[in-house]
């Protein structure tokens, strides 16, 4: 079943790289890439997200500098979550929290990018 899960990341990664809306300097690539090490936590929705998760949360802040990238890096998440149906909504819209690292890009399949500043 792991090796399922990867398998999907995978392909939804190679999708979601040929995405890039607007001029934003962030890819979808560097964005679901950020948490990918969230996986087995976001699938599981208990527990503590490993070190490299959140590492990868707080790069994703740095990555998201301006509206078009935070508009970006969130509808890439969200595509990437709407992907993989086993994530659990509470632990993704959570994760921030749990790594004590705030960010400025909602983690959520039900949020409005458009609307992010």
């Amino acid at each position: 079943m792991k090796g399922v899960v990867i398998a999907a990341v995978v392909v939804v990664l190679a999708t979601l790289v040929l995405v890039e809306p607007g001029h934003a300097t962030v890819t979808c690539q560097q964005a679901v890439s950020s948490v990918s090490p969230c996986l087995q936590y976001l699938t599981s929705g208990s527990g503590t997200p490993p070190v490299a998760c959140c590492s990868g949360v707080s790069g994703l802040r740095q990555l998201t500098q301006t509206t078009e990238d935070r508009r970006t890096a969130c509808q890439c998440l969200m595509d990437a979550a709407n992907q993989n149906q086993d994530i659990k909504e509470a632990a993704a819209a959570g994760l921030p929290t749990a790594c004590r690292v705030q960010i400025n890009v909602p983690i959520s399949r039900s949020v409005d990018c458009n609307k992010l500043h």
